[in-house]
């Protein structure tokens, strides 16, 4: 195939995602890649698409380019995509969270390794502690106003 028909191809296939729904994006997605688009926006559906579009029509990264973006990376902290495990809230031990709810004055005190003892008992987090006080799910820095 000539190259002025690639292009030609490649441009039409691009200008009909303008024309796509998310339903039809995301089938257009899983056929040329092959896994699911997961949350996105529309806007960043179609430029995935096109740039895969580009991708099969002529060629992708050189193996030599692909061997230097990995080198760089390998040296850049930032460029580590291992999943980091979340970082738990400690405070000092001794550190009081109050909060009126409902009229009453709730308080949570930071008892060392993560921990929050309320009303005689220990915690994980201050979310379990929001939990326990409201009977609904909490964010419990949200709850307690902690920054």
């Amino acid at each position: 195939m000539k190259k002025t028909d690639k292009k030609k191809l490649a441009r039409k296939q691009i200008a009909s995602l303008n024309d796509m729904l998310m339903p039809e994006l995301q089938a257009k997605f899983l056929e040329l890649h092959g896994f699911d688009s997961g949350d996105t926006t529309v806007r960043n559906l179609r430029k995935r698409i096109a740039y895969r579009v580009q991708e099969i029509y002529f060629g992708g990264l050189s193996d030599t380019d692909v061997e230097i973006l990995e080198t760089i990376a390998d040296n850049d902290p930032l460029a580590n995509l291992e999943r980091v495990p979340a970082r738990r809230m400690t405070r000092t031990p001794g550190t009081r969270f109050c909060r009126v709810w409902k009229g009453i004055m709730h308080e949570v005190i930071a008892v060392g390794d993560g921990m929050f003892e309320y009303d005689g008992r220990q915690y994980r987090s201050l979310s379990a502690v929001a939990r326990k006080i409201t009977g609904t799910r909490w964010n419990g820095k949200l709850f307690f106003g902690v920054r």
